[in-house]
């Protein structure tokens, strides 16, 4: 478990990484961008965890 949230820590530094100095994006856009991401997934996992205890 601990080896997936590192690599996905590495993976997500390397993406911030990629973006900000060879695509030109600031890194406050990439940010926002990232926290935005972050709610939408936070509230399709409660939807679909909900929905699944229904059943």
């Amino acid at each position: 478990m601990l080896a997936i949230v590192f690599a996905a820590a590495l993976i997500a530094a390397m993406l911030r990484h990629v973006l900000h100095v060879y695509g030109g994006f600031p890194r406050e856009e990439i940010r926002a961008d990232a926290f935005i991401a972050i709610l939408i997934i936070a509230a399709v996992t409660v939807f679909f965890q909900r929905v699944s205890r229904r059943r």
